[in-house]
Formats: C-alpha cells, sequence, structure tokens
C-alpha cells in the first residue's frame, strides 16, 4: 500500500485516468492479522462508485506479496479513494506489518496503434 502519512503521494501528479499497481511486502508472520484487513479494504473500495476495477493478487512464491491492480477513471478519483475513511484507517495497519517498503506505479495504456506499422491483409 502507500504510505501511511500521505497515502497518495506516491502516485505521482497526472490529472487523467488511473491505472494503479501497488505492491505490499508483508512479514510472513503477519500474514493472519492482514489477511481480514486486507479482505476489509477490498470489499469497501469495490463499493466506491467511482472504482472501476479493484484486484488484490498474491504471488505464488511469496504468499507475503501482495499486488493491487486498480483502475480508476481519473486522478481526482484516485485521491477521493485515497481519502475514504476504510483506506485512512487500513492502510496503517496493514503498513505496520510490512517487511519492505510498498511500491505503487501509475501507468498509461499502451497505445498499441501508435507504435504498428499498418498492416495490409
Amino acid at each position: 500500500m502507500r504510505s501511511s502519512d500521505d497515502p497518495c503521494r506516491a502516485i505521482g501528479g497526472r490529472k487523467s485516468g488511473a491505472q494503479v499497481i501497488a505492491q505490499d511486502f508483508i512479514k510472513s508472520e503477519a500474514l493472519d492479522i492482514v489477511a481480514p484487513l486486507y479482505r476489509e479494504l477490498v470489499q469497501a473500495t469495490r463499493q466506491e462508485p467511482l472504482c472501476i476495477s479493484y484486484e488484490l493478487f498474491t504471488n505464488q512464491s511469496d504468499p507475503g506479496h501482495f499486488v493491487f491492480i486498480e483502475t480508476w477513471p481519473d486522478r481526482a478519483a484516485l485521491d477521493q479513494h485515497c481519502a475514504t475513511e476504510h483506506f485512512r484507517r487500513l492502510v496503517p495497519q496493514i503498513n505496520a506489518h510490512q517487511r519492505a517498503p510498498c511500491a505503487v506505479t501509475l501507468m498509461d495504456g499502451f497505445a498499441v496503434s501508435k507504435f504498428m506499422k499498418e498492416q495490409e491483409f
């Protein structure tokens, strides 16, 4: 997840379209503690009216490596998500069990047509 003092700080200043990959690295001894926190975070976030997609995955070879794939209509929606009660309450509780800092990346869609030459069929 993001830093507990300013969770959206790591996202950057983009103003349009927000696709996020957020990675958490949790201590193995804390997995049973964070699991219900993650469940609550995902369930509450999916209820947000501007949430397009909010998926949480775990690494098959490292159960303490959690990866969020998020889609928001714009940066303002992402900022609203980061300001919600559930986000502000749950993220610091999860972050208390980190074994390494989280990694957050804001992504743009790849415009395939810009990079492909016209093909004759």
